[in-house]
């Protein structure tokens, strides 16, 4: 049970209506608080922004990069076929004969004095002279 005042003890009692009271300087320095907390926020904000364009950025040229990679790369194995066509054997021969060449029906050996084969001693001294040169630092 819960006993209950008179009601002429509670109009003796003293109100008790507190409240708190903050002064203009207070005020101030909380509102400047909260205006340096918003800037803050609204600069990283801005700056998380600045990094995702950066980024971005760099992804796009990486995406030209490799697609100019891959251009060079189908022009290297296009060029790598007109190669391996203009060495073919066949067509070497067909274009030969269109100009008259043909293959030699008999073979000669041409021997030019001087340039047969060298002297014994013609070895030995290039032995002596690959000895000489490396065994020099």
């Amino acid at each position: 049970m819960v006993a209950r005042a008179h009601p002429a003890t509670r109009a003796l009692a003293p109100r008790r209506d507190f409240h708190v009271v903050i002064g203009p300087k207070l005020r101030r320095r909380r509102l400047a608080q909260w205006a340096m907390f918003a800037i803050a926020g609204c600069a990283l904000f801005l700056l998380l922004i600045l990094s995702r364009i950066a980024l971005d950025r760099h992804a796009f040229v990486i995406q030209e990069m490799e697609q100019a990679i891959a251009a060079e790369e189908a022009r290297y194995w296009q060029l790598r076929l007109e190669v391996s066509e203009l060495r073919d054997p066949a067509r070497i021969s067909r274009m030969a004969q269109s100009m008259g060449m043909v293959y030699p029906t008999e073979v000669r050996a041409v021997e030019v004095p001087g340039l047969g084969s060298p002297d014994p001693g013609v070895e030995e001294r290039w032995v002596n002279l690959k000895l000489l040169l490396s065994a020099q630092p």
